[in-house]
Parts: structure tokens; sequence; C-alpha cells
């Protein structure tokens, strides 16, 4: 492009411009480059996270599988423990910690709660009495586990407190010994139904009777299975001398 420009003493001064000016061809040539590169772009992201969830699910899948060979192996190791005529069978329940699994009798209806086995082995404990005391096979540590499920069908409304007791009978001492009490309130309005559950770890001698009383015992709901609801478990924790 030329342009031209007056001077004062009337002569004129042409200065001339360049100006590129790029072709539509070479304009389209990079636009069309562009859009390829975001394609591309876009193309190896997919194919990334396709990749990561590939891994990712077979990593889910060997680890489920792993798991599973693992179980088949204790359960076969477990079944095999238990066989018939296993000399293993035996050293394991020799090993066996002392425990006790005792339900509510469905005829108990004195304070003075009265039990029987759930299972048929004691494992060294006993009943003793009108099965009212559980014998301490031992020495040591126990965790004692209770639970009572209160109930009743259309009461007289009006609040009532709930209580029972777990008391220990000892050649050591001259008096029961209350290692565990437990109170609940209820408003009594309409057809209602309370379990309480409650733990402790004491301190036993050989020995030793457990009892339990309860304040409410006319309430204790006896009806289905009762030994889901009422129940008193022992379970051996240690030794004296490990303690």
């Amino acid at each position: 492009m030329e342009v031209k420009e007056e001077r004062a003493d009337g002569r004129e001064v042409r200065e001339a411009y360049t100006i590129l000016v790029e072709s539509d061809a070479i304009v389209r040539n990079k636009r069309a480059l562009r859009r390829e590169m975001c394609i591309s772009r876009i193309v190896i992201f997919i194919l990334l996270i396709t990749c990561v969830a590939f891994c990712v699910i077979l990593y889910i899948q060997q680890d489920h599988a792993s798991k599973n060979t693992k179980n088949k192996e204790k359960a076969n190791e477990t079944c095999a423990t238990f066989q018939p005529g296993n000399a293993e069978a035996h050293k394991v329940d020799d090993q066996t910690p002392p425990m006790a699994s005792l339900s509510i009798h469905p005829n108990s209806m004195n304070p003075i709660l009265t039990w029987q086995a759930h299972h048929k082995h004691m494992n060294d404990f006993c009943l003793e009495g009108p099965c009212e005391s559980l014998v301490i096979p031992q020495d040591g540590k126990y965790r004692l586990g209770l639970q009572i499920t209160y109930g009743e069908e259309n009461p007289k409304e009006e609040q009532s407190h709930l209580a029972h007791n777990i008391v220990m009978y000892s050649d050591s001492y001259n008096d029961p010994m209350t290692i565990l009490s437990v109170y609940e309130t209820v408003y009594k309005k309409s057809t209602w139904l309370k379990s309480v559950y409650s733990e402790v770890i004491h301190v036993f001698s050989k020995g030793d009777r457990v009892k339990v009383q309860s304040d409410n015992a006319k309430l204790i709901d006896r009806s289905g299975q009762p030994w889901t609801k009422n129940f008193l478990t022992f379970q051996f924790v240690s030794k004296l001398r490990d303690l």
C-alpha cells in the first residue's frame, strides 16, 4: 500500500508500507491442527481413565478372591479340628478358658432368679441349690454379662422403676457383696418392652457363688425365645497371678 504526503514546499513524499496477509488456507490449516490436537488430548485422557478403572477392578477382584481362599482354608482347618478322633480337638478343648451361658428358667418368679444351662457343657461351672447360684470353678478375673428384658401388656398408666443386682456370696466375706446394680425407669402407657444389658469384670475365688436379684421379677418377659432376651454369661479372663 502506498501513501502520499505533501510537504510545505509543494513536493510530494511517498511512503510505502507492506502488509502481510495470511491466506485463508493457512488459517484453516491452523484451526484444523488445533482441533486434532484437542481431540487427541481428549482421547488420551479417556484411555488413561479407562486403564485406571481397569486396574482398580482387577485389584478388587484379586483381593476378594484372596480373602475367599483364606476363609475356605480357615473353615477347612476348623472342620478338621473338630472331626471325631482328632487328637488336636482335645488339645483345643483343654486350652479353652472356662465359660458359661445361662438362660432364665421359665418358672422363675421369685426375686432371686433361677437359671438353666443354655448349652450342654458348663466348662467346670455348676448350678447349686435350686439353680439360683452359679459356682465359680477357679480363682481369676471373670467377665460377666447380664441381660434382662422386662415388659407388660396393657399396663396401668404410671412410671415404673426397674432394678436388678448381681450378688456374690463368698467364704471370704461374712455378708453378700453386690458387684453390679442396674436401674432403669420406664413410663408405662401402653404395651412395652425394655431390654437392659450390663457387663462387669470382677475377681472371684474358687467356690464363690453368684446370684441375680430382681425387684421386678414378675415383669420379666418370658415369651417367644426367652434365652435370647434373658441370659447370664461368664467368661474367664485371666488368672490371679497374671493380674
